[in-house]
């Protein structure tokens, strides 16, 4: 679970930590108070994409520290462990830092880490739902996703996805067979010579640099020669040597030192200098002997990496790479000189994979439509609970015809009807934003133990209903909260009530700069906060009231109708 969040610098918040726990907590606050805010900053620790404008204003930097503990058998641990991330006994910790320059930086357990792996590891950790979620549903490739994961048939998906590109790279080899074959003879002549001359000069991958350091180093011969004999004879060579100078050094303080033992050390420090000078000494000499001056060796050395350089020009690409690119050229034209046979091979390994592809993406379309099956029946239970006992919810499994595809050959779409007497019509033909929040809740709710993440986020799922569907929604809440952590962002008293704990986000305006703030309510300050939620500004009595009765219909949830 997500147990400690804190933002520093992020649109209007100056600074601010919260401490969460499990279960359902509710977080509200006036319109404009900032509370999308806190959604925002989340979505950076977990890897969204930074908006402009989020930098608060003034500031050269911002940061997000999401702080998660988790089970043991979490999946992140192992997914950590493939990415040589090491795991922190206090647990998760996710970072990102922006910067005034519009330029962001993210960390797991304080490792560097690209935006796309912080994605990848925050999508296991915790899901956001919000408005933008709800609209995502509409889309047929959404719907498809959700009944994957509700048929939990990961290993038919793969397979479908792994047969697929095999299949796509063999028909892409027999086209581009196909447009070899078709240029005609005078293309193989070109092709026999392009390869001819790169298997001349048979450049090798990075050969280029030790041609060019040798190259350096014939062409500095002599100077290099002149410096190499100096330095030898400075420390082994000549008369006075520093080795000679070290020795005679070490030698006298080691006798002065049966006199003066506070000498010794550092005779032992001048007569390890000694040794280290002479070890330096003769891998100088060794050095000396292995330098060259051959002028006809420097001309053959200059002559082959010109011949490179003209090849990796010739053909736009980097001289390590030539050698790859000749294998590829030499493969084109033994497909060229075999094309029949090649082609051949190429047609019966695709009727082959096709084959298999069918058996397997047909297995895939028989699991989804058991799965939908069983998907439809528990969603309109979860519906019924959400006021909507009227509502019709169908999964239609249609068949794509054409070639292989990625996510196998079905189309999947959600449909809908509100009332008995009208026909079933696609989710987006009439789910108004109300429904459309309470069909996402359903869904997510059924789906709830498919789905890694202990922590969800939900961002106004409200919208758009009140009264007693918003207490039916809160009541929901609570339950899938149960085991796991749920965050709801809301407007409606009657989703508030049921929070296990609630925070209050407010907004103040110090010294011509705004700044937000949350506060952890007590029961007293609840019934303040739902009765404002209630009556607006003007707080009643009965205000007060009505909302100790939503705390008290909460607290006793096998009794809320």
């Amino acid at each position: 679970m997500l147990s400690h969040l804190s933002i520093e610098n992020i649109a209007l918040i100056e600074r601010l930590d919260l401490d969460l726990e499990t279960g359902l907590t509710i977080v509200t606050g006036e319109t404009g108070a900032g509370k999308s805010i806190i959604i925002d900053a989340l979505s950076l620790a977990l890897g969204s994409r930074a908006e402009q404008g989020l930098l608060r204003s003034g500031s050269d930097k911002g940061m997000v520290i999401a702080h998660f503990r988790l089970p043991d058998d979490h999946p992140v641990r192992p997914w950590l462990a493939t990415k040589a991330i090491s795991w922190l006994d206090d647990g998760l910790f996710l970072r990102r830092v922006l910067t005034e320059k519009g330029r962001s930086r993210a960390f797991i357990n304080e490792t560097p880490v690209p935006l796309a792996l912080l994605a990848e590891v925050g999508d296991l950790v915790a899901e956001i739902h919000g408005q933008h979620d709800n609209q995502s549903l509409l889309h047929g490739s959404e719907q498809r996703q959700l009944l994957d994961t509700y048929a939990n048939h990961r290993p038919l998906v793969d397979a479908v996805a792994e047969l697929h590109r095999s299949w796509r790279a063999t028909a892409d080899e027999m086209e581009k067979l196909a447009k070899l074959t078709g240029a005609g003879g005078q293309h193989r002549d070109f092709l026999s010579f392009q390869v001819k001359e790169l298997l001349e000069v048979a450049p090798k991958p990075g050969e280029m640099a030790h041609l060019e350091a040798q190259n350096r180093r014939l062409q500095h011969g002599t100077q290099l020669l002149q410096g190499v004999t100096q330095a030898l004879d400075a420390i082994l060579d000549a008369p006075h040597s520093a080795t000679s100078q070290t020795h005679v050094a070490a030698s006298t303080l080691e006798n002065l030192s049966r006199l003066d033992e506070t000498l010794s050390p550092l005779a032992s420090a001048i007569r390890s200098l000694h040794y280290e000078l002479e070890d330096c000494g003769v891998r100088l000499r060794d050095t000396l002997q292995s330098m060259e001056t051959d002028p006809e060796l420097l001309e053959n050395l200059q002559a082959r990496i010109d011949r490179i350089h003209r090849l990796s020009r010739k053909h736009q690409t980097d001289p390590d790479d030539l050698q790859a690119l000749a294998t590829r050229l030499q493969q084109d034209l033994d497909a060229l000189e075999h094309g029949d046979e090649r082609r051949e091979q190429l047609q019966a390994q695709r009727d082959q994979l096709q084959k298999r592809y069918s058996e397997a993406a047909h297995a895939l379309t028989a699991s989804r439509e058991k799965a939908a099956s069983s998907l439809m029946a528990e969603v309109e239970a979860q519906l019924a609970d959400l006021h909507m006992a009227k509502t019709r919810f169908a999964i239609v499994v249609n068949p794509l015809p054409g070639d292989p595809r990625p996510d196998g050959m079905d189309d999947v779409h959600f449909l809908v009807s509100a009332n008995p007497q009208e026909p079933l019509r696609p989710l987006k033909q009439v789910a108004s934003g109300g429904e459309l929040s309470r069909i996402m809740l359903a869904i997510k709710t059924v789906l709830t133990d498919t789905l890694p993440a202990n922590t969800l986020v939900f961002d106004e799922v409200d919208v758009g209903i009140g009264g007693r569907v918003a207490a039916s929604l809160g009541k929901k809440l609570a339950k899938v909260a149960t085991g796991r952590q749920v965050l709801t962002i809301t407007h409606q008293p009657q989703v508030a009530a049921w929070g296990r704990a609630h925070l209050c986000i407010t907004k103040a305006i110090h010294q011509e700069k705004a700044r937000v703030s949350v506060q952890a309510l007590t029961p007293t300050q609840r019934v303040e906060e739902l009765a404002r939620m209630l009556a607006g500004s003007r707080i009643t009595q009965a205000a007060r009231q009505h909302a100790r009765d939503l705390l008290k219909t909460a607290s006793k949830p096998d009794e809320a109708q």
